[in-house]
């Protein structure tokens, strides 16, 4: 961490995520008690969250195209520039078509601030270093969506719900302030080719690469699986452990920890020991997902979320690894757009499907068949990832 943090650009860069993450958190409570309390409809939490999905799944390629074409830091900027945006609306309106609009305008800075962060995270930290700042950027998102929501229990004692949204358009104007610091980078002079045409030749290049294929495929399969912990654990809590909300927090918390803990882990050289590093965290997450098939016990479940939550860090930090060298850095914005769009589509099958299961057939049969489906997808990637990125003979280890 401390090389990661060695350059002035590098701590402007997290001093500016670390504060807008904190927001983000207590917009994440905040914006969905802010559309119920308007309109008392819980059909109005939906209209408000679904928004946040929406740009990514629909122009997450175009987005990713438009941070190769134009740079990574001015597309970060524009990100900041729209969220601070939505969020001042949100905080000045009680019209729910206003605030399904904010939140749509929300839902395309991130999905543009995305794969603009992960491109640049390369260029300032250079390959080295690119472990450690992906696993500090990634602890840092998970941080403010663990403390963000605990600031917001303390906060909302004495401050409505739409002043915490307040604050997190600030927390974006101060980011944009701070990206401005960041060097210029070269772009081409004449522009290069338009952006539909850049889509469709960096989407041509991907998909004609194994190794991006195996990725994209096994991170989107492996979403669908795990996504179902975000419905099933409001039921697991409330109707099969009876602990409450304040006991559904307490889990919430414990996978949070566990998930920074495992983005503060990737600290493995290689590509084949990040190949590993990605598997074992698929195992954690499937090994949580059965236990919470069983629910023993509340106080049994808050190291298997903490278990789980260090899954889903270290997979997610060595994925990005993973594509971040399979592909020039060239072709990272479209890369990290295309893989955002795949994972927010995954996310919204996934919250379907726990419904559905729930309604059907109860939460713990979904949470075991969510576990069995997360043990086929190992089953499947693991041999090719391992025979894409191949531990080295015994020799050349020696050697």
């Amino acid at each position: 961490m401390r090389a990661t943090l060695a350059d002035g650009a590098s701590r402007r860069f997290f001093a500016a995520h670390a504060q807008s993450s904190i927001g983000s958190g207590l917009a994440h409570v905040a914006l969905p008690l802010l559309a119920y309390e308007v309109t008392g409809s819980a059909w109005a939490v939906t209209a408000v969250l679904v928004p946040d999905l929406l740009p990514a799944i629909l122009f997450g390629p175009l987005l990713g195209a438009l941070v190769d074409k134009v740079g990574w830091r001015a597309c970060a900027i524009a990100a900041d520039v729209l969220r601070c945006v939505a969020f001042t609306i949100l905080a000045f309106t009680d019209s729910l078509v206003a605030m399904v609009f904010a939140a749509a305008l929300a839902g395309t800075g991130v999905a543009l601030f995305t794969p603009a962060a992960l491109a640049g995270l390369g260029r300032l930290a250079g390959e080295e270093r690119r472990p450690a700042a992906l696993g500090l950027f990634g602890a840092l998102d998970d941080l403010g969506l663990t403390a963000g929501p605990a600031l917001a229990a303390l906060l909302l004692a004495f401050v409505p719900a739409a002043g915490l949204l307040a604050a997190n358009a600030v927390t974006f104007a101060i980011s944009g302030l701070l990206l401005t610091g960041l060097p210029r980078e070269a772009v081409p002079a004449d522009g290069g080719p338009s952006l539909w045409r850049s889509v469709r030749e960096g989407v041509r290049d991907l998909r004609g690469r194994r190794d991006v294929r195996v990725l994209l495929l096994s991170s989107a399969a492996a979403v669908m699986c795990v996504g179902v912990t975000n419905v099933g654990e409001v039921v697991l809590a409330r109707d099969v452990l009876d602990v409450g909300g304040s006991g559904l927090g307490a889990l919430v918390a414990a996978a949070g920890a566990g998930t920074v803990l495992g983005s503060l882990a990737a600290r493995f050289g290689a590509p084949w020991q990040w190949r590993r590093a990605y598997v074992v965290g698929l195992l954690c997450m499937a090994g949580d997902l059965f236990v919470c098939a069983m629910a023993p016990s509340l106080w049994l479940l808050f190291p298997v979320f903490v278990v789980g939550g260090f899954g889903n860090g270290i997979a997610l930090v060595h994925d990005r690894l993973l594509l971040a060298h399979a592909v020039p850095p060239a072709l990272h914005g479209r890369l990290f757009g295309l893989h955002k769009t795949l994972v927010s589509a995954a996310f919204a099958l996934s919250f379907l499907a726990a419904g559905g299961m729930i309604a059907v057939s109860g939460v713990q049969v979904m949470f075991f068949c969510a576990g069995a489906g997360l043990l086929s997808v190992i089953a499947l990637v693991a041999p090719r990832l391992r025979s894409t990125w191949p531990a080295p003979a015994p020799l050349a280890v020696a050697a």
